[in-house]
């Protein structure tokens, strides 16, 4: 099976400038930077590149990419090549894991490796394998901060890491600004791109009205939301608290978490402990957060960090005023009291006074939405990101 799917990927490789990227995946979880990098290969320029994802773990549920994001990838009918199981040998498997990448990358005639992950000690074996099939250019894009992530790698480490790698992207000015003032790395090996989206989907004329009652919710009630993993980093147990206080002055407001993740039972349970389960509503994981984000009046993005904030873009699509954390990186999409309102991360109280302000002012919250979509037109489309990527991919095969 394995060497058919060389076969056919070889079969569609193309004479000329084309290049063949192997976007590795180095995560245990779905989010953002699942869905950026199935983005990132579905808007490469096919003239110009071929795409292969690669899920380079295997066996190790804590070093594997998680099925959903393999799924998702297979429904989109994108690429995917994974290496041969290396075993579960604690001493022989590890390095049997780089050999095998290794191999699979020289199969496929790789000619660019753009590894994927969250850490900056991320993508170790990837950029082993890479160098040992000798792939001629490595990249790197690290997803979130320095300090988010607290590596335990020796600097000294890093840097020879560092020394494997061409170019170490981030998703954020401020992520790496972090790289060079908390790691030492060369401003030279240091280039941002931020993450796009697909502006189509996320339309803003969709009726606010209509949207609640295909959720079963009262239309007249206001809907505050916010999407993303149930994770202490989204700061949702901060939003629950200050959804008390909006509720008490305010009277009646839904609130809406989209997402799953390992803080499920205890935000539930949050909720039910301030008597708040009349108006909160989780809806798990959902594909498709466009009907979800169309009928909130308000959406919110209390994270404690973040690399970038692809939901947040996403609100800013559709018009909508969001009340956000005041974190570097929102600071580049979004403007306070122009495009939304900042407060400070983890300020429960200044987060419910936010949010009873947009509630309370529509005109106010109609202008932010507008001035944020249009921030998000004029410079958050997953055709510019791709764009830059590629200018970078092109510069590297340039000085070849």
């Amino acid at each position: 099976m394995l060497k058919a799917a060389f076969k056919d990927l070889l079969e569609k490789r193309t004479v000329g400038k084309k290049r063949r990227v192997g976007l590795v995946h180095d995560c245990t979880i779905y989010g953002g930077l699942e869905i950026s990098l199935e983005l990132l290969a579905r808007y490469l320029d096919s003239s110009r590149y071929d795409p292969i994802i690669i899920i380079s773990g295997y066996t190790d549920p804590y070093k594997s990419s998680p099925a959903r994001f393999i799924q998702e990838v297979e429904s989109l009918g994108l690429p995917l090549l994974r290496p041969v199981d290396p075993g579960n040998s604690r001493i022989v498997s590890p390095i049997k894991e780089i050999i095998n990448l290794a191999s699979l990358l020289r199969k496929a005639q790789i000619e660019l490796v753009h590894i994927h992950t969250v850490k900056p000690n991320g993508g170790r074996k990837a950029t082993i394998s890479a160098r040992l099939a000798g792939v001629p250019v490595v990249l790197r894009t690290e997803h979130l901060p320095p300090a988010a992530v607290q590596p335990n790698l020796s600097r000294t480490l890093l840097k020879s890491f560092d020394l494997l790698t061409d170019q170490i992207i981030t998703v954020s000015k401020a992520n790496l600004d972090e790289q060079i003032n908390q790691l030492h790395r060369n401003p030279k090996k240091l280039s941002f791109v931020h993450n796009g989206i697909e502006l189509e989907r996320f339309k803003s004329e969709l009726n606010v009205f209509e949207a609640k009652r295909a959720l079963g919710l009262d239309p007249q009630i206001p809907l505050v939301g916010a999407v993303g993993r149930l994770a202490e980093q989204k700061g949702f147990y901060y939003l629950i608290e200050a959804a008390a206080r909006v509720i008490k002055e305010f009277g009646p407001v839904n609130f809406m978490l989209a997402g799953e993740g390992p803080e499920e039972s205890k935000l539930k349970e949050q909720v039910s402990r301030l008597n708040l389960e009349e108006y909160f509503h989780f809806t798990g994981f959902a594909s498709n957060i466009v009907p979800l984000v169309a009928a909130m009046d308000v959406t919110t993005m209390p994270s404690l960090y973040e690399g970038f904030g692809l939901s947040l873009v996403e609100f800013m699509a559709m018009a909508k005023p969001s009340v956000i954390s005041d974190l570097a990186c929102f600071r580049e999409l979004l403007q306070d009291k122009v495009e939304g309102l900042v407060v400070e991360a983890g300020d429960r109280e200044s987060l419910a006074q936010s949010i009873l302000k947009l509630l309370r002012d529509q005109k106010l919250s109609e202008r932010m939405g507008q001035a944020a979509r249009l921030r998000a037109i004029n410079s958050f489309s997953i055709q510019q990101s791709a764009e830059t990527m590629m200018q970078l991919y092109d510069s590297f095969f340039q000085l070849g």
